[in-house]
Order: C-alpha cells, then structure tokens, then sequence
C-alpha cells in the first residue's frame, strides 16, 4: 500500500487524483482538503477533479480538513475496514476519541450506524439495555425474544416465536388481535 502522497500546489493535487483514479476514499479526502486549504471553493474542486455530486466533495472535504494525517494514513491503510461511512462519523469526535475509535473499528467490524450514535452521544449502553429488555421479556412471556434496534433510525423490530397455532392465537388474542373477525 503507497502512502499518502506529499502535495506542493494544486497542479501536482489534482494530478495525483487524475493519475489514481482507484485511489483510496482516504487519499481523495486528503486531496481534497489539500485543495480546499489552498483556497479552491467546493465548486471548483469539483470542476478540477470532475467529480459531479456535490455531496462528494463535501464529505471528502469534511474528513480530510477534520482527521490528522495519522489518521488519514491509518484509514487509507486499511480501505476495506474503514469506509467514508465511517469516517463520517467518527470526524465529528473530539481528537482525543478519534483514533481510539479507529482502532476499535480494526479490532473488530462494527457497522457505521454505531459510530453515528457514538458520535451523536449515545453510548453503548443502550444496546446493554435493549440486551436485558429482550432477556427480561423472555422470561415473563416463557418464549424466546428477538429485539433488534437501530440506534441510528430509533426504530427496530420485535419478533415472538411461538410453538403451535392455538399458541399464535393466544399471542395474538394477547397482541389484540382476534383472527376470527377478520376470516
């Protein structure tokens, strides 16, 4: 894996990104913020790397300006583990966090809706919490519990199972539901 590449204007930045058109999403978000530190306006990096969605250019940009160069080398290191997604997320940290998450994300794979909750505040205890809801609710209804929560969207789903179909109609009856009305 190459390094991050040393630029010295904007010529030699945009040629990099036109010459490594494979490049790691680390590398152009570095690119980028080179660019945008040289004073060049979202717009005309986009004009110069050809890069059509604004959104792009805004993400790269508010990665590669937010991450240090350690952390933009470990990114760009590891492409596969680490995607924008993540990255995302994990800017909007103090420093201090940032690179401590970086290496958590390494040790082991951890979906980017988690780091966006991290990231806006929320910790891990929630899915500690949801765990012992879903125990909890075992244990008084006498049937296996399925919880399964996404932080990021404040929804989730809620699965029962049950054993034979006058238990379904008992879970049902439970739930409100009275199948005969409705066949």
């Amino acid at each position: 894996m190459e390094l991050l590449p040393y630029l010295m204007d904007i010529q030699e930045a945009v040629d990099f990104y036109h010459k490594n058109p494979t490049c790691t999403d680390a590398a152009k978000a570095y690119v980028v913020a080179f660019l945008s530190k040289e004073g060049l306006s979202n717009r005309a990096i986009r004009a110069a790397l050809n890069i059509e969605k604004v959104y792009t250019v805004t993400h790269l940009k508010r990665v590669g300006l937010a991450l240090t160069d350690a952390e933009l080398a470990l990114w760009h290191k590891n492409p596969v583990r680490i995607t924008l997604g993540h990255v995302r997320a994990i800017a909007k940290l103090p420093q201090q966090e940032r690179e401590k998450m970086i290496r958590k994300l390494l040790a082991r794979k951890t979906p980017v809706h988690q780091f966006e909750a991290i990231a806006k505040g929320n910790n891990e205890q929630r899915d500690a919490d949801i765990k012992r809801y879903q125990e909890r609710m075992a244990e008084v209804l006498g049937r296996p519990v399925k919880i399964r929560y996404n932080s990021a969207r404040q929804s989730g789903s809620l699965s029962l199972d049950f054993f034979t179909l006058e238990d379904l109609d008992h879970l049902a009856a439970a739930l409100g539901f009275q199948a005969q009305d409705y066949f």
